[in-house]
C-alpha cells in the first residue's frame, strides 16, 4: 500500500493563540505549537473547554483516532464487530486503520479481537506505546525504507517496531529517552503524541527541536519537565505491617505507618503514593480504601499485589509480580477497563507509585470520590 504525506501539506502558523486558549499549555513548551496545529486541523480537540491535559496518557484507539481524522475522517470499509469491548467513537477509525494496513498482529499480542477473520489482537482503550506509535506513523507513511539500522540497545533488530523506530528518528519525529535507549514500552502522553502527528504530517515549516522533547534526557541533564499539577489531591495515614526478612527492626510482628497521597489528575487518571518506612519486598499487599461517612456499606477498595523473589518460600515464585484490583463494595456492575503503569519498583527503597488510568467508557471516575475518606493499609498477605 502506497501512501503518501503530501496530501496533508500544510503551511505552518504558529497558533500560539489556540495554545494560549488552554489554561494546562504553556506556549513555551515543545508541545504547545503541535497542539495548536492538531485543534485548528480537527484533529484533536481538548478535554474540556479550556483545558487539553497534555500529560495525560493517550491510547491506541485515540492516536488511530487522530490518525483517522488527519486523512479525511474517511468511511472505513471494514466493519468492527458492535461486541468489540471498547469505545464506539473508535470504530470506524479503527476500521480504517485495518484496511490500510496501519495496524499489524505483531505489534499487538493482548488485547480484544476486533475482526472476526482476522488474527490481529488489539485493545483500544491500552495507552500507546512509544513503539506502537512509530508503527503507527510508519506504516501511514507507507513502511518506507530507512538508510541504516538503529543503534538502540532497547530495540532489538528483529522487533516489530524495529524498522519504525529508525525511520522515525531518521525523519526527524522523535528522538530516543537517552543516547543508547528508545525506551518503546513507555506509555505516550497526549502532549507527546500531538507532537509526533505534527512532526510526521507537517511537511512545511520549522521543526520543533527534539532536545525540547521532555522524552530526550541525556545523562548529563537527568532533571525532568515540571509535570501538570494535580486537580486535587488527597492524603491519609495507615497502617504497615512488614515480614521482617532482612532480619533488621522492621519484624512481622511490628505496626508502622504507610503514608498515602493519591494526586488526581482528571476524572480518569490518578497517581497513588504509599510511603513506607521499610523496604517494599517486606509486604505485598497494598490497600487503598476510598469510604463515604454517610454509606458504610459503599466504599471503593484498590489493591495494589506486588512481591518478588523475597516471597519464594511462602507463594510459588514465577518471576516479579505487579498486579492491581479495583472492588466497589456497592456491587454495582458496568464497563470498566483500567491500566495500571510502574516503571519498575526499587525494592530496596519505601515508596509505591501506581498511576491508575480508567478508560473514558468506564463507569467509574475519580469525581466519584467527592466526600469519601481515604485510608491505606499495607500488609504481608497475598
Amino acid at each position: 500500500m502506497k501512501k503518501t504525506l503530501a496530501a496533508f501539506l500544510l503551511a505552518l502558523v504558529l497558533l500560539t493563540g489556540g495554545a494560549a486558549a488552554f489554561s494546562d499549555v504553556d506556549e513555551g513548551l515543545y508541545y504547545a505549537a503541535p497542539i495548536a496545529w492538531a485543534v485548528e486541523r480537527g484533529i484533536t480537540t481538548g478535554t474540556s473547554k479550556d483545558t487539553f491535559s497534555p500529560d495525560a496518557l493517550c491510547t491506541q484507539g485515540q492516536i488511530l483516532t487522530f490518525l483517522w481524522r488527519a486523512a479525511g475522517s474517511p468511511q472505513a470499509e471494514i466493519e468492527v464487530p458492535e461486541t468489540a469491548s471498547f469505545n464506539a467513537d473508535f470504530a470506524q477509525a479503527i476500521g480504517w486503520a485495518f484496511q490500510q494496513d496501519i495496524l499489524g498482529s505483531a505489534d499487538f499480542p493482548h488485547g480484544a479481537a476486533l475482526v472476526p477473520a482476522g488474527a490481529v489482537l488489539f485493545d483500544p482503550t491500552d495507552p500507546c506505546t512509544r513503539g506502537a506509535a512509530m508503527s503507527f506513523l510508519w506504516r501511514y507513511a507507507g513502511s518506507p525504507e530507512v538508510s541504516a539500522p538503529g543503534t538502540f540497545t532497547d530495540v532489538a533488530p528483529g522487533a516489530p517496531y524495529a524498522q519504525a523506530v529508525a525511520w522515525a528518528v531518521e525523519s526527524g519525529i522523535t528522538s530516543g529517552t537517552s543516547e543508547t535507549t528508545f525506551s518503546p514500552d513507555e506509555p505516550c502522553t497526549r502532549g507527546q503524541i500531538a507532537t509526533f502527528l505534527y512532526r510526521c504530517l507537517n511537511e512545511s515549516g520549522e521543526k520543533v527541536q527534539l532536545s525540547e522533547e521532555p522524552d530526550f534526557r541525556p545523562a548529563e541533564d537527568p532533571e525532568p519537565e515540571e509535570s501538570a499539577q494535580p486537580l486535587r489531591t488527597y492524603t491519609a495515614v495507615g497502617e504497615a505491617r512488614s515480614m521482617g526478612l532482612d532480619g533488621s527492626e522492621f519484624t512481622s510482628e511490628g505496626l508502622y505507618e504507610a503514608e498515602l497521597t493519591v494526586d488526581v489528575y482528571s476524572p480518569y487518571e490518578a497517581v497513588f503514593t504509599i510511603q513506607l518506612p521499610f523496604p517494599l519486598f517486606q509486604a505485598c499487599n497494598y490497600l487503598v480504601r476510598f469510604d463515604n461517612p454517610e454509606k458504610p456499606e459503599a466504599s471503593y477498595l484498590f489493591t495494589f499485589l506486588r512481591w518478588d523473589e523475597a516471597f519464594a518460600d511462602m507463594i510459588p515464585w514465577e518471576g516479579d509480580h505487579n498486579s492491581f484490583r479495583f472492588v466497589d463494595t456497592s456491587g454495582r456492575d458496568g464497563l470498566l477497563s483500567v491500566q495500571q503503569d510502574y516503571g519498575g519498583d526499587d525494592r530496596i527503597g519505601g515508596t509505591l507509585v501506581r498511576r491508575v488510568t480508567f478508560s473514558r467508557d468506564s463507569y467509574f471516575t475519580f469525581d466519584m470520590l467527592e466526600g469519601y475518606a481515604p485510608s491505606c493499609f499495607v500488609s504481608t498477605n497475598r
